[in-house]
Formats: structure tokens, C-alpha cells, sequence
């Protein structure tokens, strides 16, 4: 795939001044490395890398920030000092004017669109990267979320993937620690499946059929109104989780344990998990339940992926018994280190950083260790990583100690 994506010249003129900007910041962090790897500050290096890559997300803006925000959760593939830099990125993106939202309503439901509601709010709730939510009502009286797709971003993403995939070939030499170029493909595949919202409606459905926690709410898809660019499903009224936290911190405990129960029985029982747990995905009702919202993007594990991850996951943190922690990863699929490795550099992290670190910092360190002894992690365990790194970081900003105790032993755990 990189090699026809090289090959599509079209793409690369289209996005010309992005790709023109990349090259010269990629030129640039060759001389920062060229320079400062001579010093042996590595580090320092990095350091240097990250912020001429930042400043080149903010310029080239929607995906690149995106691409950003996604290797932010990837120990597994950058340095610490690269990761801490892109977590500081955020997309700011801008409204668009609903006069171009509805040519996508009329190119969609036909131009007698309006006659299905009751009424419906130009001035969007949400703007993202790549849609923007509007609340309506029906005219049965449901209120419902119309996410419609931007205009014109399915064309600047196809031009980007380009780019990207052009520019991963020529930084790839020169970090050989990682797979850079594979890391790209899985972003662009992830992000492709975003932008045609009938797999958000599909997602939705599966993940809403799976038995979850009592307090875990799945908006509803509404039939008959989902197509390619634009998806609509129940409204689901609530705050903001991170707003709510900060109004009633009293509350994290209960709500983030709530939330992180859910994800360790999507990751280790269902095989079936949401794949983007920003804190801007979640909302805490009235009656205090979680909504989870945005299903673009799903984790899909097959049954013996979710028993040997499970066992790893569980054998990490003592629940499994007296296990061999290297023979687990052997198990579950990473390769280029023997068991007798593995299961050093495991007992290592987990024993000298567990206390200091947490779970989640332990476990991004123990796969920036991987990373350094170039041993293969599997894709579908990157996944779960970047999800509950994430969500870890999540509950280490409200001192929300990560309670690894399996869902069936939980009280009220489904």
C-alpha cells in the first residue's frame, strides 16, 4: 500500500503545501538527529523531533492533529518524549455553515428533508475533525442527534493519506526502532472507516446487543435516517463527564470505576470494544448513568484473542494465579524475544515502576521496552493498550486508583 501511495501523485499535488511543509519538517528533524545523536542526547533529540512535528500538526490541521492524537496512546511505536508533546495537541476545529450541512441533508434524505422534523437546531452541539452533531426532534416527538459528515473532508483525507503514507516512507529509515510505515496504514485504515458513517451505525448496533453494565447506555440507531454522511441516533441529554468531575469530584471514584468495569468487560469478555475513550465520548446522565457515544471506531477480538488477552491481562496483575508471565505473551502472539525475555522486562517494569508509575504508566513503559528490544507486538493488542492507557491517563487526573479486579467479581458488574 505505501508504494501505490507514492505512485498516486494526484493525491500529493492536491495536498501539495501540506506535503511541502512535511518534507521540510521531516529535513529538519534528519538535521536534528544528524546533529545530536553525535552528542549522545538522544533524548534531547526527540524532544527537538516533537516539537517540530506539533508545530507541523497545528499548521496542517484536521488529519494531522488527528494522526497526532493517535500515536499520543502508542509507546509501543515513539519515543516517551514524542508522546508527552502530542498530548498536548488538541483540534479546535471550526463550525461549518449550516447552509452547507444541509446540501448534505438534502443529497441524502431529498429536498423535502425538513418535513420529517419537528424542528432542529442550525447551531451545531459538537464540531470534530471530520463531522459535526446538530440536535433535532422528529415529528413522533423523539429528540435525536444528526452527526453529519463535513463537506469537501473525504477529499482532503484522501489527499492526506498521500501524503502521509509518502512521508512515512521517507522517515522510515531513519527511526528503525519502529514500523512506522505499518503504524500509518492502520491509521488511515481506521480513519477511512470513520468517514463512511453506515460502519457507525453497524458498530453501534453490535457494541448496543452486547450484555453490559447496568449503568452503561448505547444510543439508539434510528433506522431509515443512517446513510454515508450522516448518521442519526437518539439524543442522549447529560453533561459532559470531565465537566460533571469537576463540578462533583466527589464522584469520580464511582463514575470512572463505572466506566473502566465497562471497558475491561468489552476488552476481556465481549471482544468487542469502542476504540476512542477521549473524555469528550462520554456523558453522565441524571440518574447517573454513562453514555458512551461515538462508534466509528470499534476493537473487534476474536474468541481465542479475547481468552489468551484476557490471561495476559489478568496474569499481569496476579488474578490468573501462579502463571509464566513470559509464556502469556508468547501465547498471545508477540514474537522476537524469548519467553525467558519477556517475562523479564515484564516482572522489571511491573515490579519497579508498578508503585511508582500505576498500571497504566507501568504498562506504557513496559511497551516502550518492547519497542527497544524491537520484539513484535500484535495489532489487536496494541488496540486494547491504547485504550486503556488512555483511559488510564483518564483516571490518574482524578486520582482514580485503575482496579484491574476482573468484571464477574465486581460488585454491580454486569
Amino acid at each position: 500500500m505505501i508504494r501505490k501511495g507514492i505512485v498516486g501523485l494526484g493525491g500529493l499535488a492536491a495536498g501539495r503545501s501540506r506535503y511541502i511543509r512535511a518534507v521540510a519538517a521531516v529535513a529538519r528533524i534528519g538535521a536534528v538527529y544528524a546533529s545530536g545523536l553525535r552528542s549522545g542526547d538522544r533524548a534531547a533529540c526527540h524532544r527537538r523531533g516533537a516539537d517540530i512535528l506539533v508545530a507541523l500538526c497545528r499548521r496542517n490541521g484536521a488529519f494531522w492533529v488527528k494522526a497526532a492524537q493517535f500515536f499520543s496512546c502508542r509507546p509501543d511505536v515513539l519515543p516517551l518524549e514524542y508522546i508527552e508533546a502530542f498530548q498536548q495537541l488538541q483540534n479546535d476545529a471550526q463550525p461549518v455553515p449550516f447552509p452547507l450541512i444541509e446540501k448534505t441533508l438534502r443529497r441524502s434524505w431529498g429536498s423535502d428533508w425538513r418535513q420529517q422534523f419537528a424542528w432542529l437546531e442550525e447551531t451545531p452541539v459538537a464540531v470534530a475533525s471530520i463531522a459535526q452533531v446538530h440536535r433535532a426532534q422528529l415529528k413522533d416527538g423523539r429528540d435525536v442527534a444528526i452527526k453529519v459528515r463535513l463537506p469537501g473532508v473525504k477529499k482532503v483525507f484522501e489527499q492526506d493519506a498521500k501524503v502521509f503514507q509518502a512521508v512515512a516512507a521517507l522517515v522510515a529509515p531513519t527511526f528503525r526502532e519502529f514500523d512506522l510505515q505499518q503504524a500509518i496504514e492502520q491509521l488511515l485504515i481506521m480513519t477511512a472507516m470513520e468517514l463512511d458513517f453506515r460502519n457507525e451505525a453497524a458498530n453501534t448496533l453490535r457494541f448496543s446487543r452486547q450484555p453490559h453494565h447496568e449503568r452503561i447506555r448505547i444510543p439508539d440507531i434510528i433506522e431509515g435516517l443512517c446513510g454515508e454522511s450522516v448518521l442519526v441516533t437518539s439524543w442522549e441529554g447529560g453533561q459532559r463527564l470531565r465537566n460533571y468531575l469537576n463540578t462533583h469530584p466527589e464522584k469520580a471514584q464511582d463514575l470512572l470505576g463505572v466506566l473502566l468495569t465497562s471497558y475491561l468487560q468489552q476488552v476481556t469478555r465481549f471482544g468487542v470494544y469502542q476504540a476512542d475513550p477521549h473524555p469528550g465520548n462520554f456523558l453522565v446522565t441524571d440518574d447517573e448513568q454513562v453514555v458512551i457515544l461515538d462508534y466509528g471506531a470499534i476493537g473487534v477480538l476474536t474468541a481465542d484473542e479475547v481468552r489468551r488477552y484476557s490471561r495476559l491481562l489478568y496474569g499481569l496483575m496476579g488474578f490468573e494465579g501462579p502463571v509464566d508471565i513470559g509464556e502469556l505473551f508468547v501465547q498471545a502472539g508477540f514474537k522476537g524475544g524469548s519467553p525467558e525475555t519477556l517475562k523479564e522486562l515484564a516482572l522489571y517494569v511491573l515490579t519497579d515502576r508498578l508503585n511508582e508509575q500505576g498500571p497504566i504508566g507501568a504498562m506504557g513503559e513496559l511497551m516502550s521496552r518492547f519497542r527497544e528490544e524491537r520484539i513484535s507486538i500484535p495489532d489487536s493488542y496494541i488496540g486494547i493498550s491504547r485504550v486503556l492507557i488512555t483511559l488510564g491517563g483518564f483516571l490518574m487526573s482524578y486520582q482514580v486508583p485503575f482496579d484491574w479486579t476482573p468484571p464477574e467479581q465486581r460488585a454491580g458488574g454486569g
